[in-house]
C-alpha cells in the first residue's frame, strides 16, 4: 500500500489557453488535501506556437498536426519525478490527434524510458472529438510499455456547428466569452469543476494500488462521455484526414510556401464539410441509428473502459 505522505504524481500538459491546466488543478487539488505530492511538467516547444492564432497559421500546422510529426521541444528534466507513483498526462485534440507538443513528447527516447512501466491517467480537455487522439495515445503507451489505468475527457456540450463557431472565435480572435449570439468557448466552468468528484477514486486507487476499478467510477461521475454521432464523423473524417496531410506534406514542409495552395483547397474542403456536409451526414446517421445500435455499443464500450 502506498503512503500516502510520500504518494508522489508527476503532471504532463500542453495548454495555450491555460483551460486545460485549470482541468487538471481541478482533479489534483483535492489530492494536495489528501496528502499527495503534485509536480507540474509543461511540455514547451522550442519554437513556441502562436496564440491566438491567424487563420493561416491555424491551417499550417494541419498536416503535421494529422500525421503526428515531431516538433523539436525543450529538453525535459525527469529528475525530480522519477518517484513518483503515477503520472498524468494532459492533453488536447488538433485535427482529431494529439496536439504537436504533446504527440513530440511521445515520441521520445527520454520520454519513453520515462513512461516503461509507468501508470498513466489521461485527461483531455476538447471541443468534442478525442477518440482517435486518445487511441494515438494508447499506442505510443503500448510502445512505451506503459500502463494507461484511466482517461478523462472534457468537452464543450454545445451543439456541434455552435461549438465550431466558437472554438474559432476563440483561437482567431482570443474571445472566449459569450457574444450576442454565441455562447461561451470550451469545457463549462461547471465541469471543469466537477471533475473534483473523481479525486477520491483516484486517490483510493493509488493508496490501494488497484487501478482496476478507476475507468468506472470516471465514467460513472461523468468525466468522459461518448457520443455516438460525433463517433460517426470523426471516424470518417479522421481517414480522409490522413489522406489531405500526407498530399500536403508531399509538398513540403511546416512554414513552406509551396504547398499553401494545397492548404488553401484543404480550408475550403474543410469548411465545405463542417457547414455543408456534415449536417446531411448527422441526418444520415439518425437515420440507420436502428442498424448501427449494437455495434456502436459495443464500440461505446470498448471506448469508455480502455478496451482494445
Amino acid at each position: 500500500m502506498t503512503d500516502k505522505k510520500h504518494t508522489h504524481i508527476a503532471v504532463f500538459y500542453y495548454t495555450q489557453t491555460g483551460q486545460l491546466l485549470d482541468i487538471l488543478k481541478s482533479l489534483t487539488t483535492p489530492l494536495e488535501g489528501m496528502g499527495c505530492r503534485i509536480t507540474y511538467k509543461e511540455i514547451v516547444p522550442e519554437e513556441p506556437f502562436p496564440f491566438p492564432w491567424t487563420s493561416d497559421q491555424f491551417y499550417e500546422i494541419f498536416p503535421e498536426s494529422r500525421a503526428e510529426v515531431p516538433f523539436k521541444l525543450r529538453e525535459m528534466d525527469f529528475s525530480d519525478v522519477l518517484d513518483a507513483d503515477l503520472v498524468i498526462l494532459g492533453y488536447q485534440p488538433w485535427y482529431l490527434a494529439p496536439s504537436v507538443p504533446v504527440s513530440s513528447f511521445l515520441r521520445l527516447e527520454t520520454t519513453g524510458s520515462y513512461l516503461n512501466g509507468r501508470n498513466v491517467l489521461a485527461v483531455a480537455g476538447t471541443r468534442n472529438m478525442w477518440v482517435s487522439a486518445i487511441k494515438s495515445i494508447q499506442a505510443r503507451l503500448r510502445q512505451h510499455k506503459a500502463n494507461l489505468v484511466g482517461h478523462i475527457a472534457l468537452e464543450d456540450r454545445h451543439q456541434n456547428l455552435v461549438s465550431v463557431l466558437t472554438i474559432f472565435r476563440w483561437l482567431i480572435n482570443n474571445k472566449k466569452e459569450a457574444g450576442k449570439y454565441l455562447p461561451e468557448a470550451g469545457v463549462s466552468e461547471c465541469d471543469i469543476k466537477s471533475v473534483a468528484a473523481i479525486s477520491q477514486d483516484l486517490f483510493n486507487a493509488l493508496s490501494g494500488g488497484d487501478f482496476s476499478q478507476l475507468q468506472k467510477a470516471i465514467v460513472e461521475k461523468g468525466g468522459i462521455r461518448f457520443n455516438p454521432g460525433l463517433y460517426f464523423i470523426e471516424s470518417n473524417g479522421n481517414k480522409i484526414w490522413g489522406k489531405w496531410a500526407h498530399w500536403v506534406l508531399k509538398k513540403g514542409k511546416y512554414g513552406d510556401p509551396a504547398r499553401k495552395n494545397r492548404l488553401l483547397l484543404f480550408k475550403y474542403y474543410l469548411l465545405t464539410l463542417i457547414f455543408g456536409i456534415s449536417p446531411f451526414g448527422s441526418l444520415f446517421f439518425t437515420l440507420t441509428w436502428p442498424l448501427r445500435k449494437k455495434s456502436y455499443r459495443k464500440i461505446e464500450k470498448n471506448i469508455l473502459f480502455l478496451q482494445n
